[in-house]
Formats: structure tokens, sequence, C-alpha cells
């Protein structure tokens, strides 16, 4: 009784691990209910799957089992389903080269063959754990990698390689379970061939995972620098501009003074006629100097981190070249907390551009950006004008789905792919009155 309680605590603990490793690769968190289901539901389908007299069928109830899965897992994503694809086939093939390896070239000079896996149940289940806990060292390698990935766009280098990848790897699960199903049936040996196909497919493995890693550090590369040079450009243009903006100050200041002169020369002259047209001089070129929504640029020293501020200043040129009536607000010093810079700009980037995009259509064109600090929690607010009374927001943020047209809905579900990875983030939409509403409220962590 008590073997039969150890041997189902190791098939399940095994399980368990492996289905851990599986969730730990697509990034992705369930609750502890979910993942009993799994847990039951993972053998449950094994025993389905080899009840059936379907052929070789039942010899890929594991890829069958986590490809379901991974897609299952991942349907309200944004990611291809390539790389969907990708996650499952990377992740068996690494926990069945691992286990094969072993099995074929490690146990045999300890003595340890299939006899002794068959009379020691416990031992035979403990060595399914050693090669899922290399997988997790492996992966874990890799992991940065494998999370750029979710990021590519289709028909991109990563993409191609992703998709060749995949190809190579299911024809060796076809390869291998074909050879298992052939030496079955037929009782002849197709075990050295299995053991070379582990070779090749390990060497080749390897190289693949060398290259892809190469590739998405390569693109990263790529991506940092063009990002730098955009962050360079924007604020060369921020600072030329707020130089614009001194010059105007220092031009207005010039004049100030000699109209002050003047107007104090007509009052000591006791001419109200000099000094009825200084004083209307001076409301007129404060009104055409001063209230240009340029000197909104200011409030952008409240700003810590350079690279938001270099973002910021250059969609409030970019809106304004369009001639669209922006106003920004940022109140007090400020420094983003609770989410990562890079996210950070992601989303914004994408509220203003959808924001652009829309207002341009409306009668009145008008964006107001405010970013405030209050208690505990932070506020970037993106209000604009629409050409709709109101628009339904219930299926926005839906991959694909826009009123602006086909795939521009893909920023905004990107937006709440994003979100998912903070709980201490939210984000409310309103819509009423030709008036679009965006308010990113981020919490302090606890």
């Amino acid at each position: 009784m008590m073997l039969k309680l150890v041997f189902l605590f190791l098939i399940n603990f095994s399980i368990g691990i492996e289905l851990a490793l599986f969730l730990y690769l697509i990034d992705r968190k369930v609750s502890v209910r979910q993942f009993l289901f799994l847990l039951l539901l993972k053998p449950l389908f094994n025993f389905i799957c080899n009840l059936t007299r379907w052929g070789i069928l039942p010899y890929f109830s594991e890829e069958i089992f986590y490809f379901s899965l991974s897609f299952l897992l991942l349907r309200k994503s944004t990611l291809s389903s390539e790389i969907k694809l990708f996650y499952s086939i990377f992740f068996l093939t690494i926990t069945n080269l691992s286990l094969r390896m072993i099995a074929f070239f490690l146990y045999p000079l300890f003595n340890i063959g299939n006899d002794f896996f068959k009379r020691d149940i416990v031992f035979s289940n403990m060595s399914m754990i050693i090669p899922t806990l290399l997988s997790f060292l492996l992966i874990g390698f890799f992991k940065q990698s494998f999370k750029f990935l979710k990021n590519q766009r289709p028909n991109t280098k990563s993409q191609r390689t992703i998709k060749t990848t995949n190809f190579l790897l299911i024809i060796y699960f076809i390869i291998q379970h074909s050879l298992v199903y052939v030496e079955e049936f037929t009782h002849s040996s197709t075990l050295d061939l299995r053991k070379f196909i582990v070779i090749i497919y390990t060497i080749l493995f390897f190289l693949m995972l060398i290259f892809l890693d190469r590739t998405t550090r390569d693109i990263m590369q790529e991506e940092l620098n063009l990002q730098n040079n955009i962050r360079l450009k924007n604020l060369d243009t921020y600072n030329h501009k707020i130089e614009e903006l001194y010059q105007t100050v220092r031009g207005f200041r010039h004049n100030y003074r000699n109209l002050l002169t003047t107007l104090k020369l007509g009052i000591d002259q006791e001419d109200m006629t000099i000094v009825k047209d200084i004083y209307t001089s001076i409301l007129e070129t404060s009104d055409k100097r001063l209230e240009t929504k340029q000197f909104d640029l200011t409030q952008l020293i409240n700003i810590q981190d350079n690279t938001l501020k270099s973002l910021l200043s250059a969609k409030f040129l970019q809106a304004d070249d369009q001639n669209i009536d922006i106003s920004l607000e940022i109140p007090s010093p400020i420094t983003l907390e609770g989410m990562t810079i890079l996210d950070f700009i992601t989303v914004i980037s994408i509220l203003i551009d959808n924001a652009m995009e829309a207002t341009v259509k409306a009668k009145k064109t008008k964006i107001m950006i405010a970013y405030i600090k209050q208690d505990k929690y932070q506020r970037f607010i993106i209000k604009n004008s629409t050409k709709e009374e109101s628009i339904s927001i219930t299926k926005i943020f839906q991959k694909g789905f826009s009123s602006k047209g086909t795939d521009r809905g893909i920023g905004l579900a990107s937006i709440r792919e994003i979100l998912e990875y903070y709980p201490n983030v939210s984000l409310n939409t309103r819509s009423v009155a030709y008036e679009f509403t965006q308010d990113l409220i981020i919490r302090q962590k606890t």
C-alpha cells in the first residue's frame, strides 16, 4: 500500500513539475484550482488516448495535449500561431531529448537498462524528473530571447526562424514515434537508428537555439540603437524648441523694457494717448507670444526620465505639426513607479497615436494629456475629441477590432496583454459627448 502511494505521489509530482515548466516557458500564471485541474486532466487524457485503437495516434498524446494547452492558455493573446506552436514543440523537444539522452547514453554506463526500469517503478518515475529539471535550467538561460519573440511581428527574421524550427522539430517527433510504432508491431529493433536520430537532433537543436538566441539579440540591439537614435533626435528637437521659446521670451522682455520706457515718458508728459497705445500694445504682444501652446512643453521639466520626456515632446510636436490643439499638464515633479519604463512607453505611445488618429477626423481636433501624482498612485490621462458622439468600448480591446480599419485594434490588444503582468495597473476607458478618455492608473506596489 505504501509503495502504491509513493508511486502515485511520484507520478503526480513528475507531472506537476512538467506542467510548471510549461507554464514558466509560456509565462502564464494559473490559479491553484486550475493547476490541480490540469494535473488531473493530463493523465486522464493520456489514459483515454491509450484506450483508443487509432493506429499511431496514441503515441502522439503528449504532443496533442501540449499543443492544445498552448493554444488554449494563449487564446486571448496577440501571439502568432507560429509562436504558440513553438512554445509547445520546444518544451516537448527539450524534455524528450533530455530523457532520451539520459536513457540511451547515461544509464547504460551504470548498467541500468529497460529491465531495471520495469522492476523498479519508483526509480523509473524519479528518472522522469531529472530531464525536466535540466530543462528548467536550459529554458531559464534562453528565457529572455523567448520573451522577446512575443513582441515580434510576422515575416520578421526571427519569425521565419521560428517557422523553420517548428517544421524540423515536428519531423523529429514523427520519425521517433513512427520508429517506436514499427518496432512494437514488427518486433524489429530500431534502437540504434533512434539513438542516431537523438544525437543528430540534439546537436541540431542546440545549434538552432544558439542561432535563435543570436538572432533575437541582434534584433534587440538594432531596436535599441534605433530607439536611442530616435530619442536623441527627439531630445534635439525638444532642445531646439525650448531655445526658440527662450528667444521669444528674451525678445518680449527686450520689447517690454522699451514699452515701459515709452510708457513712463507718456506718464511724465501726462499724455493719455501714449499711455493707452502702450497698454494696448502690451496686451496684444502678451496674447500673441505667451499664450502659445508650445509653452506647455516647459512642463516636461517635471518628468525625471529622459526617455519618457523625449517621447512626450516628440508626440506633442507631432500633434502641433498636424494642427491639433494639444495641451499638456504635468503639475509637479514625477518619477515612474509600478511599471517598467519600456512597457509604460509602449502603452502611452499606442494611446497617444490612437488619440491623434481619432481626433483628426473630429470637427474640433483637440487632445489633452495629463500626468499626475496622487498619494499612492499615478495617473496618465489622455482625452481626445471624436467624430462620433460615443464609441462602444466593449470590443475595442479585441485583437483586430477597430473603428479605424483592419488590424488597427492590435495596439489596444497589446496594451491589454501588457497590463496582464501588472495587477497594480488599471486602464479606465470612457466615451461620451464627443470625447474619448483613457485613464491609466498605476498604484504603488506593496
